[in-house]
């Protein structure tokens, strides 16, 4: 049971892709599933069939990036079933089986280590062709420096070059790799503040949002008389655990009330709620949840239906792998479906090759930026910078340049010296809404639960990274969990 919760976060079950667009299984596949802890890392599996025989490869994060081929493929009428084998870190195997029935261009069922009831769901569905930054990894040889070419970024200050970029662009993508990062926080905050704001922004999305709570949400930020247990909904009732257990947006959403009050009617703000709308009193297991799991393609279509269709413009506050151009996340579904170019994609600093080799050369790009302001917002088209490798930035991902993905980098300062968000003592003491965390945890099979939370809770930790050398953590930590 351990092995196999420790495993399928590595595995889990993000993207599937490929190009066939007729029915059978030959194809790219794109899809999401359940991961135990709320991760869904990113995968591409190209299978053919012949006959009732299915091959093909995968392609993923971390130890996925090694498998060779799929094994024991069949197909049988409109169902298909597959294994996969990963080494360890250890050297031991991990094999999981898939079992999915096949309607069109739409894939539904499981995914198992072969015990009894360790399973998760997971959907997916025929796509076009793979993205580049998921294509091919670029060569990153852990045992020589980096030598990346391009001119030094011109660092910008960071507030002013996101308001610049509302000028060029409909929708400003703000992203991160991780949870918890106090400073990108303080960041967003300070830039809704910022006076100049509300005359470039329309509506802003968010990640942690329900949308069926979208009306409620639309009458408290009006500055209508909501009381606090509804409004919380929004944020508490995600898809994602972390959404309940931070204060970013148990202050985002009052802040943005507050500054609507003293705005004329044509200035005024508008949040929208991202997030798939699950109803988790109607919840009791796992497959309840199958309907809500397609989160990028709920994002894209409020971005559709509220922003790109109406002409307005947007800041969206999600994490990375949501916003970035050529990719599987929302901003790529909507650019292929008729508004490309019409977004510049923003990612946070968090060090250099977090957890993998590609670490050591953390300190020797850092000093490159150590007379950049803090904080500072740099363009990486035709930079040193845009010039590093995807697995720079994104350590459990293959890909090409970071520059093919991204248009802007915010700098807040070395990654040894980044802030954690803490977990707010009125969410521990609220027993009613721990007790709530742990059931969605059983459904889910341990994902952030009430023990979790309490243990992060007294975490003495200031920062946000660990430092360089430091033991790992014995379990999973908001700090270091992957953003999706």
């Amino acid at each position: 049971m351990e092995r196999f919760k420790a495993c399928l976060p590595i595995l889990l079950l993000g993207v599937f892709s490929c190009s066939a667009r007729t029915g059978g299984v030959t194809g790219t596949w794109a899809g999401h599933a359940m991961a135990p802890h709320g991760d869904s890392p990113q995968v591409t599996l190209s299978l053919k069939a012949v006959g009732d025989t299915v091959t093909g490869t995968l392609v993923g994060p971390g130890p996925l990036a090694a498998v060779p081929a799929i094994e024991n493929g069949r197909v049988a009428g409109d169902r298909l079933s597959f294994q996969v084998a990963i080494r360890r870190p250890d050297g031991s195997t991990a094999t999981f089986a898939f079992a999915v029935k096949v309607a069109g261009d739409r894939m539904d069922g499981t995914v198992s280590n072969g015990e009894p009831g360790q399973s998760i769901p997971f959907t997916a569905t025929r796509t076009g062709s793979l993205p580049k930054v998921l294509g091919p990894a670029v060569a990153t040889n852990d045992t020589q420096p980096p030598h990346p070419e391009g001119s030094d970024p011109t660092p910008q200050p960071a507030q002013e070059a996101v308001l610049a970029a509302f000028d060029r662009y409909e929708v400003v993508g703000m992203g991160i790799l991780s949870y918890a990062n106090q400073d990108f926080d303080d960041f967003i905050l300070a830039l809704i503040r910022n006076r100049a704001f509300p005359g470039k922004v329309n509506n802003i999305e968010v990640e942690c949002g329900n949308s069926l709570y979208q009306p409620v949400l639309d009458r408290y930020i009006a500055g209508e008389d909501v009381p606090l247990a509804e409004v919380q909904q929004v944020w508490r009732n995600t898809t994602q655990p972390f959404c309940g257990v931070t204060t970013f947006y148990e202050e985002l959403y009052p802040l943005v009330r507050r500054l609507n009050q003293s705005l004329p009617a044509a200035q005024r703000m508008r949040v929208l709620a991202g997030d798939p709308p699950v109803d988790w009193s109607k919840v009791r297991r796992v497959e309840d949840l199958r309907p809500f799991m397609d989160r990028d393609a709920n994002i894209a279509a409020v971005m559709e239906r509220e922003v790109l269709a109406k002409h307005r413009k947007a800041l969206m506050i999600f994490g990375a792998l949501h916003l970035m151009h050529g990719g599987r996340g929302a901003v790529s579904m909507y650019e292929a479906d008729g508004h490309p170019g019409v977004t510049f994609v923003v990612i946070a600093h968090n060090g250099f090759g977090n957890g993998t080799p590609l670490a050591r050369y953390n300190d020797e790009l850092e000093r490159r930026m150590v007379s950049w302001p803090v904080p500072s917002l740099v363009p990486l088209k035709g930079t040193w910078l845009g010039d590093l490798a995807y697995g720079y930035f994104f350590p459990d991902e293959g890909g090409g340049r970071i520059s093919e993905a991204v248009d802007g980098y915010l700098y807040l300062g070395p990654g040894d010296v980044l802030l954690n968000a803490p977990i707010p003592a009125r969410v521990v003491l609220d027993k009613a809404y721990m007790a709530e965390l742990q059931r969605r945890a059983d459904i889910r099979g341990g994902a952030l639960g009430a023990e979790v939370i309490l243990r992060e809770a007294g975490d003495s930790n200031v920062f946000f990274n660990q430092p360089a050398g430091a033991p790992p953590a014995p379990e999973p930590r908001r700090r270091t969990a992957r953003v999706h």
